[in-house]
């Protein structure tokens, strides 16, 4: 099978930049957890995170439509160095406290939002449409390398390095993002007119989105689920690091396996044995088997069970986990980027992106309050029966959909 060369280029930049994010996000939460031990604190800084994101992203598919995308990228890989650069220079001076890290988390977010949207919308524009699956897989595995590598480093060196090594190391990283970024060669692609207002162009890929049945029943199942996904978020260091007990690096163990999932699903879909033929019933059956596991943190609470069989059995938790939400990621990925017109791709993508995670920053602030009055193990178990309605009521609102996708590949099938 012959390689784009774009490949290697896309695949080594990306863990670059996710390795530097990654690094600070997770000492940044870290610190905050271990020294406030505040849920809500920590919460805070998870929503600083999100929220650039929801109400940027439209205008960053705006402009991955309008603009050229590799100098985009170049540019926002660039201001990420600077920014990481500018902090560690200041905590070299000053001790930095739960403020200062909820305005690097800010920065942070505004900068990877435009990156993330124009780079997801340039996958079509780099590869050809048969590379496109192995394409999506491989870059799910840097993901996962870079996130099974950064909680386990940054959990090992947490207590024996200050905080501007960390900052300093993320913005090297980043400058060898946009170094790689520089050698993509992309396709050539109709840009969006510059005639219209950025806001009648926002408007455009909303109006776009809605009017495409499955994307848009996607786009709001999303929404609805990313709120009860962000309660794993806030509760399960909560369960880990305060109800089992565990260290700083066992946690950054667990956080890890969610990696490892998501390596071993990532790794198999890029070969072509694993060539997904039903895209739809793949998600939809995957969402089915992820609402039913997020119950299982709860269960070492509600079973009061010591620390090794506790982490044992969270360990399998996030493999599974982590498995599974690549099965739910790889086709809808594939669905967007081949049933997208392609000069719409950076404002779908946007506004999919805002409206997917509009949710979110009330999750964070709900799901960080509630855990410091009512048990984790009670809001998980509540967690898993809402998700587990809110799909199997959305899969059945497309059931014609997925019916008439496996009608449509069986009779490819034939022909061929």
């Amino acid at each position: 099978m012959n390689t784009s060369p774009n490949l290697y280029v896309l695949l080594l930049g990306k863990f670059m930049s996710l390795f530097a994010s990654s690094l600070f996000t997770f000492v940044a939460g870290l610190t905050v957890l271990t020294t406030s031990g505040s849920g809500l604190q920590f919460a805070l800084v998870l929503l600083f995170g999100t929220l650039p994101r929801v109400l940027l992203s439209p205008l960053a598919g705006v402009y991955a439509d309008k603009l050229n995308r590799k100098r985009v990228i170049i540019t926002m890989e660039s201001l990420s160095a600077a920014l990481f650069f500018l902090a560690g220079a200041a905590s070299l001076v000053w001790t930095f406290g739960v403020p200062v890290f909820l305005i690097i988390t800010c920065l942070l977010s505004i900068v990877s939002t435009f990156l993330s949207v124009t780079l997801s919308s340039s996958i079509p524009f780099l590869f050809d449409k048969d590379e496109l699956q192995r394409a999506n897989s491989l870059i799910q595995s840097v993901v996962s390398i870079s996130s099974i590598g950064t909680p386990l480093l940054a959990g090992a060196l947490f207590l024996l390095l200050p905080i501007s090594a960390f900052l300093f190391s993320s913005s090297l990283l980043f400058i060898i993002a946009a170094l790689f970024a520089s050698r993509l060669t992309f396709q050539s692609y109709e840009k969006t007119s510059a005639d219209h207002s950025t806001w009648e162009d926002v408007r455009s890929g909303f109006r776009y989105l809605k009017r495409q049945r499955v994307l848009w029943t996607l786009t709001v199942l999303a929404a609805l689920l990313n709120f009860f996904f962000v309660a794993s978020q806030v509760l399960f260091p909560i369960v880990a690091l305060q109800e089992i007990g565990t260290s700083p690096l066992q946690f950054g163990l667990l956080e890890s396996m969610f990696a490892v999932g998501f390596l071993v699903a990532s790794l198999a879909h890029a070969l072509p044995i694993f060539a997904i033929k039903y895209r739809l019933a793949t998600v939809r059956t995957s969402l089915i088997v992820m609402s039913c596991l997020f119950i299982a943190p709860a269960v070492p609470v509600y079973f009061d069970f010591s620390i090794t069989p506790a982490i044992v059995f969270l360990t399998a938790f996030t493999l599974f986990s982590g498995f599974f939400i690549i099965r739910v990621n790889i086709p809808m990925q594939l669905y967007l980027q081949t049933n997208t017109e392609p000069s719409y791709l950076g404002r779908v993508i946007g506004v999919l992106e805002s409206l997917a995670m509009g949710i979110t920053p009330l999750g964070f602030i709900l799901f960080g309050a509630l855990s410091e009055w009512v048990s984790v193990a009670f809001l998980y178990t509540v967690c898993m029966v809402c998700l587990l309605s809110i799909t199997l009521l959305a899969m059945y609102r497309i059931r014609h959909d997925i019916a008439a996708e496996k009608a449509a590949v069986s009779a490819d099938a034939e022909s061929a």
